[in-house]
C-alpha cells in the first residue's frame, strides 16, 4: 500500500469512519447540481471533446470516465452503460460528492488532497462495499495552477488496465492545456531542453495577457521556469526563443494609419499633466474594445473617465450602464448582474427582469468599486467575462452578451490578490488599458478646476475666488478630492451675495479661518457637505435629478444611489414641512 493511500486511512480512521459500514449517499439536489455545473461550465466545456474522442474505447469494456468539482462533484460522466448502472448502486454518478470525508480512501476524494495521480486498487478502498472498484484519478488544474477537480476511470477491479492512470494523466494534460488556450490573449511554446523525454508529448506552454504578462503555464513549462512566473513579464531572451501558437490580440492601429483624432471632452477639465496624461490614455482607450481598469482615490472621477471612454467610442448610441459592486448584496448579486426568470426566488418579479449585462446591450457596462466585490460574486463575473454569456437565475437558457466593461476601483488590487480578496484569474481579465487618476492634492489645476466648478455651479453670476480663498483652497489636503472640492464650491457660492467668494465662505473639514484647527464638532463632515451640496443643487434645479447630476458633475446612478443612501429626498420633504 502506497504512502498516499496510507495516510489516506489514517485520515479516515481519525474522521471515526467505519469501513463495514455504508458509506454518505446522499445525492445532491437537482437544483444544486444546476448550479454547480454552471460554476463550473468552462471545465466542462473543455473537458466536453475530450470525453467524447474516449468515450467509443469505454463502451463495451466495462469503464467509465467521470469529470468531479474541486469540491469531489462528480458533474460529467461517459462510458459503458452496464458498469455504470452498477457503478450508480454506490453513487458512483452525477449529483454525489466523492471527497474522502464522504467515500473514504477513493481516487477522487484522495487524487483532491494529495493533487497528484493516484490509483486505488480494489481493496485499497477504505468503504468496503467499494472493493469491487479500480479507479485512477488525476487533479486538473487552471493556468494560473488553481484546483480546479478531478479526471477519473472506473472500472470493475478484475479489468483493471495497467495504461489507465496514464490515460487520466494525458486527459488531465490536455483540458489543462485548452484551458490554458480559451483564457490567454497569446500563447507561447517555449524552448525545450535536449533532456526533454520522447514519451512527454506536452510543450512547453505560456499564456500572457494584454500586458504580455504571464496569466498561465502548463506543467512543462513549470518544470523548466518554477510556478513563480504568474503575473510577471517573459524574459526577452527567452520569448526571442519561443513561437507563438495562438494570437488573439487585436490589431488595432496598423504601423501604416495615421493615428485617429481623439475626440474632446469638456466635462472633464484640467490643465495638470498628470491629469491631462490619464485622460489621453483614456481617450485612446474609447477608441479600442480592450477592457479598462481605472485606479484612483474616491472622488476623483472615476465614473466620469468611464462615461468619457463611453460617449467618445463607438458605442456612445448604445447604453451606458454604472453597477456599484459595493453595494450590491452577495445573495442578489447573480440576479442584478445576469437576471432572473419570473418566479425564480422569494420576491421576484412575476415576468421576470433582464440583468445589467443584457441591459447594457452593446453598450459599456461601469463596474465601480470591483474591488469590493465579493468572493463569490467574482467567480460569477468570471464566468460572464470568459464565456460570454449570462444565464439569468432560475434559467438553463444562456444568453449572449455584448456589453464592454469598464472597472474602477480605489483599492491597490495586487495587494487584493496577495491578501486572497480577490481573484488573480479575474484581476488580469480585467486589467487591459489602466488608466490611473491623481488625487486633487497632487494636482497643479486646483484653481483652473474650482473656477469652472463655480462657472457651472452658477452660470447666470460671476462669481471669483479672492486670493486668500485661493491660498485656502491651494493648502488643503482634499481627502474627498473633486467630489469634496465641488460640495465645497456650491455651498460657498451658495453662501456668498455679492459674487465673491472669501474664506468665510469656505466650509473645509476640520478647518477654520487662517488654517486654525477647527474644534471637535465644529466642521461638517464631508458626508454633511455631500448632502448640503445635493440639496443645493435639487433646489437649483427644481428637482430635476438629471439636470441636478450635471450640475454636480455626477452620474445619474451614482446621484441616485446617494439619493438613497442620504435619505435626502426624505429629509427635504420634512424641512419643507
Amino acid at each position: 500500500m502506497s504512502t498516499i493511500v496510507q495516510q489516506s486511512w489514517k485520515r479516515c480512521q481519525e474522521s471515526n469512519l467505519v469501513a463495514t459500514q455504508k458509506a454518505n449517499d446522499q445525492i445532491i439536489s437537482t437544483n444544486r447540481i444546476k448550479e454547480i455545473i454552471q460554476e463550473n461550465h468552462p471545465l466542462i466545456r473543455e473537458s466536453l471533446p475530450l470525453f467524447n474522442k474516449l468515450s467509443p474505447f469505454l463502451h463495451s469494456t466495462e469503464h467509465i470516465a467521470l469529470l468531479s468539482d474541486r469540491n469531489g462533484n462528480i458533474i460529467h460522466t461517459v462510458g459503458d452503460p452496464v458498469f455504470a448502472d452498477h457503478a450508480q448502486k454506490v453513487q458512483l454518478q452525477i449529483g454525489a460528492n466523492w471527497q474522502e470525508s464522504n467515500k473514504g480512501t477513493n481516487a477522487i476524494g484522495t487524487a483532491l488532497i494529495a493533487q497528484q495521480p493516484i490509483q486505488i486498487f480494489g481493496e485499497q478502498h477504505y468503504f468496503r462495499e467499494n472493493h469491487f472498484l479500480t479507479c485512477s484519478s488525476s487533479p486538473v488544474f487552471s493556468p494560473s495552477g488553481e484546483l480546479l477537480g478531478v479526471i477519473d476511470i472506473s472500472t470493475r477491479k478484475e479489468y483493471t488496465h495497467t495504461f489507465a492512470l496514464t490515460i487520466v494523466c494525458m486527459i488531465a494534460e490536455a483540458l489543462q492545456n485548452r484551458l490554458l488556450f480559451a483564457e490567454a490573449e497569446r500563447v507561447m511554446s517555449l524552448p525545450d531542453t535536449p533532456e526533454h523525454n520522447d514519451w512527454e508529448p506536452w510543450l512547453p506552454l505560456i499564456g500572457l495577457d494584454h500586458d504580455e504578462r504571464v496569466v498561465g503555464i502548463n506543467r512543462r513549462a513549470k518544470q523548466l521556469l518554477g510556478s513563480d512566473m504568474l503575473g510577471k513579464q517573459l524574459d526577452p531572451d527567452l520569448e526571442r526563443g519561443a513561437r507563438t501558437v495562438q494570437d488573439k490580440r487585436r490589431r488595432t492601429w496598423p504601423s501604416a494609419a495615421p493615428t485617429p483624432l481623439l475626440k474632446p471632452f469638456p466635462r472633464l477639465v484640467g490643465s495638470c499633466p498628470l491629469f491631462l496624461q490619464a485622460k489621453a490614455l483614456a481617450q485612446k482607450a474609447a477608441q479600442v474594445d480592450f477592457p479598462v481598469m481605472i485606479l484612483g482615490e474616491s472622488g476623483t472621477g472615476k465614473e466620469l473617465f468611464a462615461q468619457m471612454i463611453h460617449q467618445t467610442g463607438p458605442r456612445a448610441q448604445e447604453p451606458f450602464v454604472a453597477v456599484n459592486c459595493s453595494a450590491i448584496s452577495e445573495n442578489l448579486i447573480e440576479s442584478e448582474l445576469f437576471g432572473y426568470e419570473g418566479g425564480s426566488f422569494t420576491g421576484a418579479q412575476r415576468e421576470g427582469r433582464i440583468g445589467k449585462f443584457e441591459a447594457a446591450r452593446k453598450g459599456t457596462i461601469f463596474l465601480d468599486e470591483i474591488g469590493d466585490m465579493s468572493l463569490r460574486a467574482q467567480a460569477a463575473l468570471l464566468r460572464v467575462l470568459q464565456e460570454k454569456v449570462v444565464t439569468p437565475v432560475g434559467s438553463n437558457q444562456a444568453r449572449p452578451v455584448h456589453a464592454r466593461v469598464v472597472a474602477a476601483t480605489h483599492r491597490h488590487l495586487p495587494d487584493e490578490v496577495k491578501a486572497g480578496r480577490f481573484r488573480a484569474d479575474l484581476y488580469y481579465r480585467l486589467k487591459g488599458v489602466v488608466v490611473s487618476l491623481p488625487p486633487l492634492r497632487k494636482r497643479s489645476d486646483i484653481l483652473q478646476l474650482a473656477a469652472h466648478q463655480i462657472s457651472q455651479i452658477a452660470p447666470d453670476r460671476q462669481i471669483t475666488l479672492t486670493k486668500q480663498a485661493q491660498a485656502m483652497l491651494k493648502s488643503y489636503s482634499w481627502p474627498g478630492n473633486v467630489r469634496e472640492l465641488q460640495g465645497v464650491l456650491i455651498q460657498a457660492a451658495f453662501l456668498t451675495e455679492d459674487d465673491e467668494i472669501d474664506c468665510e465662505h469656505i466650509q473645509l473639514e476640520g478647518v477654520e479661518e487662517e488654517g486654525v484647527p477647527a474644534a471637535q464638532g465644529t466642521a461638517l463632515s464631508l458626508r454633511d457637505m455631500e448632502c448640503e451640496a445635493i440639496k443645493t443643487a435639487l433646489k437649483k434645479c427644481g428637482g430635476n435629478v438629471s439636470q441636478a447630476a450635471k450640475l454636480l458633475q455626477i452620474g445619474r446612478n451614482t446621484l441616485y444611489r446617494k439619493l438613497a443612501d442620504y435619505r435626502i429626498l426624505a429629509q427635504m420633504n420634512q424641512e419643507e414641512l
